[in-house]
């Protein structure tokens, strides 16, 4: 697989998404090579919350791999909740992969979270 086309599948998933409204221009695909690239990006949804999103990733091993992500939902200028595998919490057991949720950045042990998954968590939100 190649990063364009990892590209197109993340941004076609995300246009064709019932719960999105719109992304925000510009949004960022940018290819390092034909196989690594950065992805960031703000997606808002039909209560004008948003995601924003922050992708590293390669796709040399045939499958995307996020070497860096973050994924941040907001929901009137208050975080909701963040997934991030940055590694400032070394004393997590998911390290470096956490969450931190809610204005008071709780934070939580978290397996990496595929796009999917942050958005039905999205989706549960926007039902209450």
């Amino acid at each position: 697989m190649k990063i364009e086309d990892y590209f197109a599948s993340l941004e076609r998933g995300l246009r064709q998404n019932p719960l999105v409204s719109h992304l925000q221009e510009p949004f960022t695909l940018l290819a390092s090579d034909d196989y690594n690239g950065i992805v960031r990006g703000r997606a808002f949804f039909w209560d004008d919350s948003f995601l924003d999103l922050y992708e590293v990733v390669s796709t040399e091993l045939g499958y995307p791999v996020r070497i860096h992500y973050a994924y941040t939902y907001l929901q009137r200028e208050q975080r909701v909740f963040r997934y991030d595998n940055a590694p400032h919490h070394p004393g997590v057991i998911t390290f470096p992969h956490h969450k931190h949720i809610g204005a008071q950045d709780r934070l939580a042990p978290s397996d990496q979270p595929s796009l999917s998954q942050v958005l039905a968590e999205i989706a549960a939100w926007l039902d209450k």
